[in-house]
């Protein structure tokens, strides 16, 4: 977790707290009682330090996870293949055209680099304190979706393509070039490859220093920045109050897809990916509870903590 993602957290737990402490639905508790370590069942103590570890778990096990850089490149190139033969190779004239707008991309970059995860923190305090009984279902799906992701990692690492290019600007060049070469010998024609905008532009290096430890270089697919700003879009529009957010919420997905295609992060297809694993645990949740009812309770937490702990909606 960045600065960034701190402060936003502690922000936005701080308004919460208050606002909460001032609504009687919750019990007429004092900001300090929502602030207060407690490690008792759906506390947001617990629930707050149960994110960090996972956050700490999710990013040790992607170290762990990172595979073989010549069988990443392989597999982006398959990625590559696919979406030729699918129509929807577009990732790189997309890019192309925004690159002579450099304050803009520099913009994009800060986006991408700072605005994932506390989007992300922002959406679950809000669950959390706003819409209660909601919250434990969709964080489940949200932990269970971000663990298989972790297996795709693992069996199919993929290089993103930011590097698959022809610049002598990393360890990882030579494949990346070779890339291009097979692929022209196919018949698909990328040219000099993507940019590397977060090096390129904003002088980011993911390639050398603690950068490097922190990312998993071959974690291009699936794409989880897309996965969990659909999750949020979805969310906002089943628990949203007003339909102007309900709407709004959806350019959300729409603008993440841009930012990770711009900055050649991501392919289509690892958006795709990311998106069918965010939402696919909802439904095997909702088939688990139809055939196992007893399981609601796990999934959704007890009838107090949906009713007697929640604010009215």
């Amino acid at each position: 977790m960045n600065l960034t993602s701190l402060i936003t957290l502690l922000v936005i737990i701080g308004v919460y707290s208050w606002q909460a402490s001032r609504n009687s639905s919750v019990g007429g508790a004092s900001t300090w009682e929502h602030f207060r370590p407690s490690l008792k069942r759906y506390s947001g103590f617990r629930e707050l330090l149960l994110f960090l570890v996972f956050l700490l778990f999710y990013k040790l096990s992607r170290g762990l996870a990172i595979g073989d850089a010549t069988t990443a490149f392989e597999n982006a190139q398959k990625v590559i293949v696919w979406e030729h033969q699918l129509g929807i190779l577009y990732e790189l004239p997309i890019q192309q055209f925004f690159l002579d707008k450099e304050m803009l991309v520099k913009v994009i970059n800060w986006i991408y680099i700072k605005l994932h995860i506390p989007t992300t923190i922002i959406f679950f305090v809000w669950l959390f304190y706003k819409r209660r009984k909601h919250y434990l279902f969709i964080r489940n799906g949200f932990l269970i979706a971000n663990v298989i992701t972790l297996f795709f990692f693992m069996g199919f690492p993929c290089a993103p393509p930011r590097m698959i290019n022809g610049m002598e600007m990393n360890q990882y060049s030579q494949l990346g070039l070779a890339v291009l070469e097979s692929l022209n010998g196919m018949g698909i024609n990328l040219g000099n490859g993507f940019v590397d905008t977060l090096y390129e532009v904003s002088g980011v290096n993911l390639y050398k220093g603690i950068n490097s430890k922190l990312f998993n270089q071959f974690a291009a697919m699936p794409s989880m920045h897309f996965g969990n700003s659909l999750l949020i879009a979805y969310g906002v529009y089943l628990y949203g109050k007003r339909r102007f957010w309900k709407v709004i919420a959806w350019l959300y997905p729409v603008f993440v897809l841009w930012v990770i295609v711009m900055t050649g992060n991501h392919f289509f297809l690892d958006a795709v990916l990311g998106g069918v694993i965010v939402l696919s645990p909802y439904l095997g949740m909702r088939l688990v509870e139809h055939y196992f009812p007893a399981m609601r309770e796990q999934f959704r937490g007890t009838k107090a903590f949906e009713s007697g702990l929640s604010q009215k909606t």
